[in-house]
């Protein structure tokens, strides 16, 4: 897969970043980083490096948050599966049985 060299501008920063992801998308990581940036220096007095801290560790909770999210659904999902096995069974059950009625 292809590298490519994207900057980005982090609180007034400029940073460059090699990544197989496209551009756009390390654009939008980029922005995503320096908007949360920019919001936790606004509220309190830290410094560009705390922010960063802090950023990375609001990022982390939230990509945990996500995997417990995903997890509960795919539970959830396979919870439907079995239920819909278990009645796909009892459909083919009934209609041999309605066929045996028929003749």
């Amino acid at each position: 897969m292809e590298k490519n060299k994207v900057s980005i501008t982090i609180s007034n920063q400029k940073y460059t970043v090699i990544s197989n992801e496209s551009p756009e998308s390390v654009k939008k990581l980029g922005d995503t980083v320096d908007k949360k940036v920019s919001e936790i220096m606004a509220s309190s007095r830290v410094s560009l490096t705390e922010a960063l801290v802090l950023t990375a560790l609001d990022l982390a909770n939230e990509a945990r948050e996500n995997e417990k999210a995903v997890k509960k659904l795919k539970g959830d999902m396979a919870g439907y599966l079995e239920d819909v096995e278990k009645i796909t069974i009892e459909r083919d059950k009934l209609r041999r049985e309605l066929d045996k009625l028929k003749k």
